[in-house]
């Protein structure tokens, strides 16, 4: 009984704040609301997005207004309608060169739909009997209906698999469908497939040049504005993060716009796929500017570079600030006795060394909770006398420490407060540069923020508003000396750092020469904030380099080639839109990271050293690059600043030979050894990778579908009023409009019946209020459009509620009025009835479709999908940052393709972890028939994932600095626990991605992740390059970012098992562990 007495005392501070057991993702960041997202397409409403808004509306008026002309409303008949179709399922928002791609695409797609409907139509003819009055004779039908299964099922795999095709893929549907279905009541002739095909591509005709032609957007221009805004971004995240980590102006307005990591992860993430998406629109279009598409390119890759150091800035901060909470949660709970002697370790200051095994170990549950960790049961041996030793001991380590705590704070603060001004000028530096930076891109480009996003006439009215002098002062602050290099304050501000950084880091010891946690912590910031300003060196000299070398605008020609285009995946702006096909695709498709990726090493070439000033020790990190314009030959050649994100345009690099005995494992079969078995193995192999998917599966569904819904056209009971109802645009949603999974289904079936409703009403007060008059009709068409533009473009969420109110008000509009014209007693209520019919009939199907025969819940497939995530980022770790193990050096060759192969599968993964949000986002509007989903385990999960890659990126950052000889010092003495470190870490991942594939509970830990990364952490601390003597070298820091980011992984990857076994369960041996002992 006092054995369990003292335990509790030992307890009263709770340990899941202790320093190395704090997680830094922050506070779980939820799904964004149904209003938050309705509140944000107001708030993206700008100029520029109203100009697109005005044009795409001035197309679908113009393409409308081709129906009132009576020469092409008799030639082409209701197929002038898809005119208007057409124009608005290419979406507006893009650039002119997407635009143009679209139209591109979409018109060979429409054409081939077209040749395909035409050679149906004209094999169903050959059969035909003439003799029989008949038109829906059986043969006939079967050949059409054929042609229209096989056809679908091509087109839906085929815009599964290429991203570009999503607009040629929806209208050559279309084509094909009205076609095919329509055909059977004809006789043949080509004429009636053009009569829809021809409007199509007047349609697509009339888009591009309308965004071509009209108030062209410059791509260069919008490319410069998001890089502005993302380095004025980057600025003020690290101004604030250097600041609160420094403590500096405590407890000013400054720290409530402090933000967590996650939410700096999700910024800094946006921005640059924001800029990545503006850089792909440049790289496609023709321009007329100062700045060369190389030019961007090359900043884009730098820009990239930034997002390690931003993210572990944040990290380091993040980290300080846990371990401030611990100390005031410590200090809170527990009186300081100020009597006693001594300097006992702390959460500043202290070794974990100096601690007992069970000290920093959690139970099964204590990290359990669903992202916070909690305390609870611990394990105690067998032996009574033994437990009741270590509880005392461990009570008196506690009790003794927590009475002089603040001790080793006031050093830590002391030190702080010393090396304060070093940081800050560089940080102060940094935000220099960055602003006359900013400076000379909006010279370049000939932006000026007063005007920006303005309409062209705002000069003169803010001329006018603000008088001449003023608007003259304003102007300049905007003026410049382009002789003055910007990067030459931050140059010698950088110099100044590395002469002063380890200035009273000397006092971070134990007097037994064993460097404290908190100094690795200190030496890690330093390297994420000199690796910042080292990439903001080598930009703004850049950027400086191109101001002084393009004096004169020039014309550019595209800097994409055709196999590029083709062959590399141009993630777009909706890509994770859980309405596009690229969407499907993501969250169907999950990457394949093989076991035996190429292993490498981290040995890099170093770059010229500062020169030494003779008066002092300059405590050199690495030497910063200047930037350097490139003409577009260096630029291809060299592919300057790459940041390797991007595979090989031809091979893909997680794909290794499969038939390698030393790599191929299945528990199947045996490695194939005859010619017979090898040749099996490779049909099993191609069948594996292009039958059995989950895309074939999809456009089983697709081609099924199609079937039941044109079945009626092809019957003679029900033909006749098929034809008259437009049934075929029934079989257009469910085709075009189908979802992957069911959650996606009933996402869709909401939407798509909103905007039909909507646009039902709408043409019905249009057509009554313009009396169906030409210039009534086109006039409130154009009014009744702008608000569903505005939510088609700005609301990514609600897209395609405003898609279909568009579509809709142009179908009813179009076909009442042919009828009109034509003398057919068809009302506009009947066509709005037969519209909506058609509409629900579809979007019904389409949710039928996938719920039967088998469900395929998004729920599901994301759990599949994190635990195949889960095993990537195993392989990831086994194969890259686990190399610290290797002991031969490798050519510089091989590890910059190694270091670019892991940024590229590092990157590839991160969008998976994109499309698992999109599969979750689609999982809440899944009806909760056995149970209500657990949608904040998986926010949690999801978060914590994106931490994981950010921590190995970090890791892989600092660890590719190392020397190789350097690193086997290390290694040769701590072999033992990093083995068992390293064992660990995949257990725990590997185990968590079986568990949530299989359902399975967790087992206990043999060994804890935090546990095994404790024990190697205070080996090393122990080695000889670790003393003193060494906190000069470089390697000294770039190591103890090694370090500190592996211990934090620890802590990430025990916090992702903890929510797992929510999830999942516990083992019953882990129940009656805890509960026993």
């Amino acid at each position: 009984m006092k054995a369990q007495r003292r335990k509790s005392k030992s307890r009263n501070v709770p340990r899941y704040h202790r320093f190395r057991l704090s997680s830094t993702s922050g506070h779980i960041l939820p799904l964004q609301t149904i209003r938050q997202r309705v509140s944000g397409i107001w708030k993206s409403l700008t100029w520029p997005m109203c100009v697109k808004i005005i044009k795409a509306n001035i197309a679908v008026t113009i393409a409308l207004g081709l129906l009132f002309v009576d020469s092409i409303r008799e030639l082409t008949g209701t197929g002038i309608i898809l005119a208007s179709v057409a124009v608005e399922f290419v979406h507006p928002a893009k650039s002119y060169g997407f635009i143009a791609e679209d139209v591109l695409l979409g018109s060979v797609m429409c054409c081939v739909s077209a040749s395909w409907a035409i050679l149906g139509s004209y094999l169903a003819s050959l059969v035909r009997n003439p003799n029989d009055p008949e038109m829906a004779q059986p043969k006939v039908c079967a050949i059409l209906a054929s042609f229209l299964v096989f056809g679908s099922f091509c087109l839906n795999l085929f815009r599964v698999k290429v991203e570009q095709a999503n607009v040629g893929g929806m209208l050559s549907a279309t084509i094909m469908v009205i076609s095919l279905t329509t055909a059977v009541t004809k006789e043949f002739s080509p004429n009636n497939t053009l009569q829809v095909l021809v409007p199509t591509l007047v349609g697509f005709f009339i888009i591009f040049m309308i965004f071509f032609l009209v108030f062209p957007e410059n791509s260069t221009k919008v490319y410069m504005q998001q890089l502005i805004k993302s380095l004025e971004t980057f600025d003020k995240i690290t101004a604030v993060q250097i600041d609160s980590f420094l403590r500096e102006n405590s407890g000013s307005p400054m720290e409530v716009t402090n933000k967590s990591l996650a939410e700096i992860n999700n910024t800094v993430d946006i921005l640059i796929s924001a800029l990545i998406q503006k850089k792909r629109m440049v790289r496609r279009e023709p321009s007329y500017n100062t700045v060369a598409p190389t030019d961007i390119s090359e900043m884009t890759s730098l820009i990239k570079k930034m997002r390690v150091p931003i993210q572990g800035i944040g990290l380091s901060r993040a980290m300080e600030e846990n371990m401030r909470n611990a100390e005031k949660d410590v200090l809170e709970k527990v009186k300081i006795d100020n009597d006693i002697n001594g300097r006992p370790r702390s959460y500043y200051g202290g070794t974990d060394d100096e601690e007992e095994e069970e000290d920093g170990s959690l139970s099964e549950e204590d990290m359990s909770g669903g992202g916070a960790v909690t305390p609870s049961g611990s394990f105690a041996s067998t032996n009574e006398l033994t437990v009741t030793s270590r509880t005392r001991r461990r009570n008196l380590l506690w009790d003794d420490s927590v009475k002089i705590l603040s001790y080793w704070r006031e050093d830590y603060d002391d030190i702080l407060e010393f090396i304060k001004p070093i940081y800050l000028e560089l940080s102060y530096a940094c935000s220099v540069t960055m602003s006359e930076t900013v400076k000379r891109l909006r010279r370049l480009q000939g932006l000026d923020p007063r005007y920006q996003d303005k309409p062209f006439f705002y000069k003169y009215y803010y001329r006018f508003k603000n008088g001449k002098n003023k608007v003259e002062e304003e102007s300049a602050q905007y003026i410049y000396d382009r002789k003055v290099d910007p990067s030459t304050y931050l140059y010698k501000a950088m110099r100044k750092f590395h002469e002063h950084r380890l200035n009273g880091l000397e006092r971070l010891y134990t007097k037994s020469g064993v460097p404290r946690r908190i100094l690795f912590l200190l030496l890690t910031f330093q390297f994420n904030l000199h690796l910042y300003a080292e990439t903001l060196y080598t930009l703004a000299s850049l950027v400086y380099e191109i101001d002084c070398a393009r004096d004169k605008k020039k014309f550019w020609l595209p800097h994409i080639n055709l196999t590029q285009w083709l062959f590399k995946s141009q993630t777009t702006d909706d890509v994770f839109d859980i309405d596009t096909p690229v969407a499907i695709a993501e969250t169907t498709n999950p990457l394949s990271l093989q076991r035996s990726l190429t292993r490498r090493a981290t040995l890099i070439h170093h770059a010229a050293d500062i020169e030494a000033q003779p008066q002092c020790t300059i405590y050199r990190l690495e030497t910063p690059h200047r930037g350097k314009v490139h003409t577009p030959t260096e630029h291809h050649t060299f592919h300057p600043y790459d940041y390797g994100e991007n595979p090989s345009k031809f091979v893909n690099p997680w794909r290794q030979n499969t038939l390698d005995p030393l790599d191929y494992h299945d528990p199947d079969v045996a490695y194939p050894t005859t010619r017979t078995q090898y040749f099996f193995f490779k049909v099993y192999l191609f069948m594996m990778r292009n039958l059995y998917t989950a895309d074939v599966a999809f456009s089983i569904r697709a081609a099924v579908i199609v079937a039941a819904l044109s079945l009626p056209g092809f019957l003679p009971e029900s033909i006749e009023w098929y034809n008259e109802a437009r049934g075929q645009w029934a079989v257009v949603v469910a085709l075009i409009w189908m979802g992957p999974s069911v959650g996606s289904n009933f996402f869709g079936t909401m939407t798509r019946t909103l905007g039909t409703f909507i646009g039902a009403a709408q043409s019905i007060i249009i057509w009554e209020a313009s009396r169906a008059t030409e210039w009534g009709l086109l006039v409130l068409t154009f009014i009744f459009n702008l608000p569903w533009w505005m939510v088609y473009i700005n609301g990514k969420f609600w897209k395609a509620t405003g898609l279909f109110s568009l579509i809709t008000v142009s179908l009813i509009i179009g076909y009442s009025y042919y009828y009109l014209e034509t003398n057919q007693p068809i009302s506009v209520y009947r066509v709005t009835y037969e519209r909506t019919v058609d509409v629900l009939v579809g979007v019904l199907a389409a949710l039928f479709i996938s719920v039967f025969p088998f469900p395929r819940t998004g729920r599901v497939v994301l759990r599949h999908r994190i635990a195949q995530t889960l095993s990537e980022l195993g392989a990831l770790y086994s194969s890259f940052l686990a190399l610290l193990l290797k002991n031969e050096p490798e050519s510089v060759c091989i590890q910059r393709a190694n270091r670019k192969l892991f940024r590229c599968v590092a990157s590839s993964i991160r969008r998976q972890i994109k499309g698992e949000r999109v599969l979750l986002e689609q999982s809440r509007f899944e009806p909760a028939l056995r149970g209500v989903f657990p949608e904040d385990k998986y926010v949690a999960i999801l978060q914590i994932l994106e931490n994981i890659l950010n921590l190995m990126l970090e890791m892989e950052q600092a660890l590719a600095k190392i020397p190789h000889e350097w690193r086997m010092t290390i290694v040769s003495n701590t072999w033992k626990e990093r083995k068992v470190m390293i064992s660990s870490y995949l257990n725990a991942l590997h185990l968590g991605s079986n568990a949530l594939t299989s359902k399975a509970p967790l087992p206990p830990y043999t060994v804890r992740p935090t546990k095994a990364r404790r024990d190697l952490t205070n080996q090393a601390r122990q080695q000889a390059v670790m003393k003193m003597s060494h906190l000069g070298d470089r390697e000294y820091t770039y190591f103890s970012t090694y370090l500190m980011n592996s211990e934090q992984l620890a802590v990430e990857i025990e916090l992702l098992i903890a929510n797992i076994r929510d999830l999942v369960g516990p083992d019953s041996v882990s129940v009656w562990l805890n509960y026993k002992h």
